[in-house]
């Protein structure tokens, strides 16, 4: 007899191999609970995998918000030393301020579309807080051109 067959005879149930039942129920149980533990892990990848990537530095900022504002777009970044007077606006900071003011331009006249300021405690978190601002924007853009499609039955 050769070797693969003499497997499939030791592996049949004729050999008289049945498991209890009991243990049937803790093989399942376990099957279970590894399903369960294994539902979280999935969804937090799932949800990683769709969160666009941090910028890092000023030349990721240039292509993600060429790619947002495809009309245009103009950032100032404003360092502001110790004991520097900062506007009345900015947020209480035990560090020395960077200040990011950025536009978006309009696609038919060219003017400002949105104008933002956001403050951070160095240059790379500023333009992530842009970049950031920027994506809320687009996500919100979806959100009511989605909503403007559907009819809602509001109207009288």
């Amino acid at each position: 007899m050769s070797t693969a067959g003499g497997l499939f005879v030791l592996a049949s149930g004729v050999q008289g191999g049945h498991a209890p039942t009991h243990d049937t129920l803790w093989v399942m149980g376990l099957i279970g609970v590894l399903a369960i533990a294994a539902a979280p892990i999935f969804i937090y990848l799932r949800r990683r995998a769709r969160r666009p990537k941090p910028v890092g530095d000023q030349w990721q900022a240039l292509a993600v918000m060429g790619e947002l504002c495809p009309h245009g777009w103009q950032a100032q970044i404003t360092l502001y030393g110790w004991g520097a007077p900062v506007p009345a606006d900015a947020p209480p900071s035990r560090v020395p301020l960077v200040e990011l003011e950025w536009k978006q331009f309009d696609e038919e006249s060219g003017r400002v579309a949105v104008a933002r300021r956001v403050w951070a405690a160095t240059i790379e978190e500023a333009l992530q807080a842009m970049v950031e601002d920027r994506w809320t924007d687009v996500t919100l853009e979806q959100i009511e051109d989605a909503a403007g499609e559907e009819d809602l039955g509001w109207e009288g």
